[in-house]
């Protein structure tokens, strides 16, 4: 079975991270955040994935390139012009060949859940698209999906205010396609989820809402980005080879790439450091995204704070909770 990966977006909701480093590259306890759905795709009985790549995705082609990656291959498609996801699917499937049924993934999704549970649920349906659907308490961020007790699909609401949600079922960004589904995609560059989802149901198609159980998480935003690698750590650390950690610093709950460094008497707390970041002698970093080559000077403080590839935080600095630092910018009090 083939599985098409989503990964033409410009990840603007993560920037200033995704400035200078595809959304799919961005690093999930110091691995590539795409290889977790490699790795589960691979364990679900994938044997071929299709990279639906944008324009500008130059980094990830170049990271993973037409080839066998274990168990799975990798046939990376890439668009001349704006397609959205209709048009990427439509795009892949005809320029990969594929045939019969194929699954189709959001690439700024983790998922762990039993593929197999819901292929079999949706042959037993006989549904002609499967959409599967996670419980969020708080959906309101979230495209919301409206199922009856068969499990049939019948309505959607985009990002329903907070309280008013007909359901607390969100469309997870994982679907089983039958083939001639792609005939049925409008002409041009449109979103499957406000063209072809909706005409399906409007029609009383057989659109399964496949309620799974497992871990999902939509990390398309520096919070939620930071909540799934704190979940995954679970408390502990992940330090990559190569990262140094002063004797008498702190570290809880934090991941430090390659090459970064956390000095004597610093403090660095549910925070995740990319490659090269320099923590110096006695700052605090908490609940922060570091990108590659960031300084945080001697005695500054950082909490809740996000910041691109080589920006600078002076020393002493004490930066405002929610700030966001742009790659190469420097805070130091007076301007970011």
């Amino acid at each position: 079975m083939d599985a098409i990966v989503l990964v033409g977006g410009q990840g603007t909701r993560l920037r200033p991270l995704t400035a200078t480093r595809h959304k799919s590259l961005v690093p999930l306890l110091n691995r590539p955040a795409i290889e977790y759905l490699f790795d589960w795709l691979a364990r679900s009985g994938i044997d071929r994935v299709v990279l639906a790549l944008g324009q500008s995705n130059e980094d990830l082609a170049a990271r993973y390139p037409a080839g066998r990656r274990g168990a799975i291959e990798i046939v990376p498609i890439a668009e001349k012009e704006r397609l959205e996801s209709g048009g990427a699917i439509r795009h892949a499937v005809r320029t990969a060949g594929i045939e019969g049924r194929f699954v189709v993934l959001n690439g700024d999704v983790y998922a762990d859940f039993d593929f197999h549970a819901a292929f079999q649920a949706h042959v037993r349906f006989g549904a002609d698209l499967t959409l599967a659907l996670h419980e969020e308490d708080d959906p309101s961020q979230f495209g919301v999906a409206v199922v009856d007790a068969e499990g049939l699909v019948t309505g959607f609401v985009e990002k329903p205010p907070r309280g008013e949600a007909p359901s607390r079922l969100v469309n997870a960004g994982v679907w089983i396609f039958e083939p001639g589904l792609v005939d049925e995609i409008p002409a041009g560059a449109v979103r499957v989820e406000e063209t072809l989802f909706p005409s399906l149901v409007a029609r009383r198609r057989r659109v399964l809402g496949y309620r799974f159980e497992g871990h999902w998480a939509d990390l398309g935003t520096p919070r939620r980005y930071l909540a799934l690698s704190r979940a995954l750590l679970g408390g502990a650390n992940d330090i990559a080879a190569g990262a140094s950690i002063a004797g008498d610093a702190e570290v809880a709950g934090s991941a430090l790439g390659p090459g970064s460094a956390v000095g004597s008497c610093a403090r660095v707390v549910d925070s995740i450091l990319w490659e090269g970041v320099t923590v110096g002698t006695g700052a605090v970093v908490e609940r922060s995204i570091l990108a590659d080559g960031v300084t945080v000077g001697e005695g500054a403080t950082a909490v809740g704070v996000i910041a691109g590839k080589g920006a600078s935080i002076g020393p002493g600095t004490v930066v405002p909770e929610g700030t966001s630092i742009d790659p190469g910018g420097r805070y130091d009090g007076s301007h970011g």
